[in-house]
């Protein structure tokens, strides 16, 4: 019976390194959060819209989960 050895010349392969995600991003300019805070309120706008009260969205929500 022979045991695979692992040698320099024939390395494990490693993982993908994953992104640090808890070091702090480029903070959003000015232009960007304006721009993010319009289409939320387009968003918003566009709902209120198609369901004018609450109880026609939870109407709405409940039929699509059947």
């Amino acid at each position: 019976m022979s045991s695979q050895k692992f040698s320099d010349s024939n390395p494990t392969p490693l993982l993908p390194a994953k992104p640090d995600t808890l070091l702090v991003s480029d903070p959003l300019t000015r232009a960007e959060i304006d721009s993010l805070r319009q289409s939320k309120k387009s968003i918003t706008e566009y709902v209120q819209k198609l369901y004018p009260d609450r109880e026609s969205l939870l109407r709405a929500c409940k039929q699509k989960a059947s």
